[in-house]
């Protein structure tokens, strides 16, 4: 076989994972930016809550970007699991370029039925809050 069916995120399921992402926030009582990237890492929907800090807006999207990427979520382990040292993490981060990897948690892999479709990443609060901000999105789609 030379070709494999797809499954794609689409507008509405993107728009389904930022409200409720958004409305875990404000649950939060946390100011975040929210970032839903499609499989290549492509930018499909965004929000900056009210007050967020700027910085927030690229950091969002590198750390949804670096859960396309890899296809795991955001942080200092490797896809094996273990724990990366800081010159480990680093050296990935560099040679990646930039945007591409993060080394800090708050980027989730979205999966459907097994196949790979975007991801979400959330910059703003504590990297444990960002990354359950963007799990909380994903849980939404109901798969």
């Amino acid at each position: 076989m030379k070709t494999v069916p797809s499954l794609k995120l689409t507008e509405e399921g993107a728009a389904t994972i930022l409200q409720a992402a958004l409305q875990k926030a404000r649950s939060m009582k946390v100011i975040v930016s929210i970032a839903v990237v499609d499989d290549g890492g492509h930018l499909l929907a965004f929000m900056r809550n009210d007050g967020a800090r700027l910085h927030t807006v690229p950091v969002a999207l590198a750390k949804a970007r670096s859960a396309a990427l890899t296809r795991n979520p955001s942080g200092k382990k490797s896809p094996s699991g273990r724990d990366m040292d800081d010159h480990q993490a680093l050296a990935i981060t560099l040679a990646a370029g930039p945007g591409s990897i993060v080394t800090f948690p708050g980027g989730v892999p979205i999966s459907v039925n097994g196949h790979f479709v975007g991801a979400v990443g959330v910059s703003g609060a504590k990297s444990e809050e960002d990354r359950e901000i963007a799990e909380v999105g994903i849980a939404a789609l109901g798969t």
